[in-house]
């Protein structure tokens, strides 16, 4: 069972955390009625119910390979064929399980909800509201055939299926609740962790261009100063040599202040996307760095821009502080875009390291929907992976002119 639900695990945890829970409650159900039925209260609506419930087993049970490729819509689809088909066939047999049946139609939009585009959540609404009533209406009509029927079959079948129903729609609620909870606190700490970063940003740059072209720039003023010097005093081959002095340190300036733009956003990250800019950036590193891409689609541009600065903070890091032969960096786009960046260095005791930079990527990860966790030890190199949820197809990125 643990490799049956495998393509899963790619998932976000808590959407997998409730497929599970769904799938153990109906087949708990199952098992129950099943039960019933081998100790004798065999009837027609029993078995109905049965079918239903086994056949809706196997829809939850289809999209896990699924979810390897096409992510959290294929789940859900699992999900709302499972449901729809568990609310009309449970109200068919069983008509007085219409209040139950009626929750189940809206239980996939409940579910997915935080991990699907607009057009799959109207298609859902649509859903919940035409099969709720449908269903409702459906109760209704089969009531009136069913008054006569023996109470028993109804009263098992309702008081073996409703608790793990009810059960599933308790969760959810639940999950939404402390979701919405932690989102809250998390947005909280996001306000306070974004003025740090982007402080911490601003004194970065500072003192990039402090230590860097700002010097180099007083260093050609007293240059220039110097040339003309000579240049009054008729020496003109000193002058010469002055302005060749001058004309070799404009182009380092230029090259320096072209490398600090290209790290406060690169014009080949907004052209041609992720996969181009890291190609850039790997050929410019000063440790050999190998790029592996797997399944790579163009992910939202929000998505895009934090996988492409955690990167590179990682990869600077190792540059400059581990000590490494060697950085690895994998980039997977489906069934979402995720990231490992490795590297053969010395590795560091996390807490005697200032998190600040760390901090400053798990914010920018975060404000993009995106996890980040850290690997290190002293004397073990030092690994970062990332993940990001599934977004908007391809085709709905749209990059804005003013992104430089």
């Amino acid at each position: 069972m643990r490799r049956l639900l495998s393509g899963w695990d790619g998932l976000d945890p808590a959407l997998r955390w409730l497929l599970r829970i769904n799938l153990i409650a109906l087949t708990s159900a199952t098992i129950l009625l099943a039960a019933a039925y081998l100790a004798g209260f065999k009837h027609t609506a029993v078995e109905i119910d049965l079918a239903v419930m086994v056949v809706s087993i196997v829809l939850m049970l289809v999209t896990p390979p699924l979810c390897t490729r096409y992510g959290a819509p294929a789940a859900i689809i699992g999900l709302t064929l499972s449901a729809c088909l568990f609310a009309a066939g449970g109200t068919w047999a069983t008509p007085n399980l219409a209040p139950l049946t009626v929750l189940l139609t809206m239980v996939p939009l409940l579910v997915g909800f935080p991990y699907l585009t607009r057009p799959w959540i109207r298609a859902l609404m649509v859903v919940a509201v035409v099969g709720s009533a449908a269903v409702a209406g459906l109760g209704e009509w089969r009531r009136v055939d069913n008054l006569n029927e023996l109470w028993w079959v109804n009263a098992i079948v309702i008081a073996v299926s409703l608790p793990p129903g009810v059960a599933v729609v308790v969760f959810l609620v639940r999950d939404a609740y402390t979701r919405l909870r932690d989102q809250s606190v998390q947005l909280a700490e996001s306000r306070t962790r974004v003025v740090e970063v982007a402080d911490a940003a601003r004194r970065s740059i500072e003192r990039d261009l402090h230590d860097g072209a700002q010097q180099r720039l007083l260093a050609m003023s007293v240059t220039i100063e110097r040339a003309r010097k000579e240049l009054l005093a008729g020496r003109h081959e000193s002058a010469t040599a002055l302005m060749g002095q001058l004309a070799a340190t404009n182009r380092e300036v230029l090259t320096e202040l072209r490398e600090l733009a290209r790290g406060i956003y690169p014009p080949l990250l907004t052209e041609r996307g992720l996969v181009a800019a890291l190609q850039s950036t790997a050929r410019r590193s000063t440790v050999p760095v190998t790029l592996d891409v797997a399944d790579f689609e163009r992910p939202s541009k929000q998505v895009e821009v934090a996988a492409y600065f955690c990167i590179l903070e990682a990869l600077t890091n190792a540059a400059k502080h581990s000590g490494a032969t060697e950085v690895l960096i994998s980039v997977r786009g489906l069934p979402h875009l995720s990231f490992v960046v490795s590297d053969d260095g010395k590795g560091f005791d996390r807490s005697l390291v200032d998190p600040g930079g760390l901090l400053g990527m798990e914010a920018r990860a975060a404000a993009a929907g995106g996890t980040l966790r850290l690997e290190t030890a002293p004397g073990w190199g030092t690994t970062l992976r990332g993940e990001f949820p599934p977004g908007p197809p391809p085709g709905q990125w749209t990059p804005e002119v003013n992104d430089r």
